[in-house]
């Protein structure tokens, strides 16, 4: 696995640890982070992915299902809320615990959409740095460690007891269902987590889903539109008079060898740069956006009240989030 998928992996990871490395009970540091320096602010916004790309060939664009998804800024502040909600109910029960910050391990993008890297790379000054890498702040990014929690804890935090090891290649990690009450007090079906998320009436996976795959639908189908087929030949024309062979962008990430710790080589930054210069030749970038558009705007005329509601599910939570963070 090469760095560029382990960050992805690094990221996803930290993400389910907020709730599994507490669940599990065990003190665990975030994947793919590094200790937090002396004075280091732990959520720093300044590293947080912008609504749509400022610099580079998709600067400005964004495209129209958008509209629907779940930015990181709804992400964040659904998550505190949630371990903000948790932690007071476990206060209930006597219990003191302190889960760890959401927004401390931005993703490279805001949302799924992933405007800057949809069609390849478009930022060339990010390229002549990193080629197809990322920047030091989202490799580089602040650890926390997980709470140690004992049996009653779990139990009460997240409604069964701590799972245990498959006893099997591919089974599942076996869990007790947690007892009706602690010390008198009944605990909540899902324990204090699954109250948590009744109470901000988190959006359903299915909605944000239905988006997801919409915008994925869009980008298939978007390959296969005669301007952008042509728009593809003339960019892989052009990087084969470079010295690249390369049908399409995502090919172009395969030529140069990636250097071990990180560092990009002369070799995937010249690759990097060619790649960009042939979209700016080509007007590939704008093409695909321009005919992606017209996939995304046809989705949304024909699922328009599932999308609203989608839409409407997440920005009511996140407006109950919002309540309950300034409370």
């Amino acid at each position: 696995m090469n760095k560029r998928t382990g960050v992805a992996v690094a990221m996803a990871a930290a993400a389910a640890a907020l709730i599994t490395g507490c669940g599990a009970g065990t003190a665990t540091d975030t994947p793919g982070t590094t200790p937090v320096a002396e004075n280091k602010p732990m959520v720093n916004k300044e590293n947080w992915p912008k609504a749509t790309p400022e610099r580079g060939l998709a600067k400005g664009l964004s495209l129209p299902l958008e509209a629907y998804m779940q930015t990181y800024q709804d992400t964040v502040t659904l998550d505190q809320a949630s371990r903000k909600l948790q932690e007071k109910c476990m206060a209930d029960y006597g219990f003191s615990i302190e889960l760890p910050l959401a927004g401390t391990t931005p993703p490279p993008n805001d949302n799924d959409a992933n405007m800057e890297r949809r069609y390849g790379l478009t930022d060339r000054e990010a390229a002549a740095r990193y080629g197809y890498g990322l920047p030091e702040a989202l490799t580089n990014q602040v650890r926390q460690k997980m709470p140690e929690l004992t049996d009653e804890q779990v139990q009460v935090l997240i409604g069964h007891s701590k799972p245990t090891k498959p006893t099997a290649p591919g089974a599942a990690p076996a869990a007790e269902p947690a007892p009706e009450s602690y010390k008198g007090k009944k605990i909540h079906e899902g324990g204090c987590s699954g109250w948590a998320k009744d109470r901000l009436k988190q959006p359903t996976p299915e909605g944000l889903a239905f988006v997801s795959e919409l915008n994925g639908n869009s980008f298939t189908e978007s390959m296969r539109v005669p301007a952008v087929k042509q728009a593809m030949a003339s960019w892989s024309q052009c990087m084969k008079a470079e010295g690249y062979a390369a049908a399409t962008p995502f090919e172009a990430t395969e030529i140069a060898p990636h250097a071990e710790g990180g560092t990009a080589s002369k070799e995937e930054i010249a690759v990097a740069l060619a790649e960009i210069d042939c979209k700016k030749k080509t007007d590939l970038v704008a093409v695909w956006f321009t005919e992606e558009s017209k996939i995304q705007k046809a989705q949304i005329a024909e699922h328009q009240g599932r999308l609203n509601g989608a839409r409407t599910q997440n920005s009511s939570a996140v407006a109950v989030a919002d309540a309950e963070l300034a409370g």
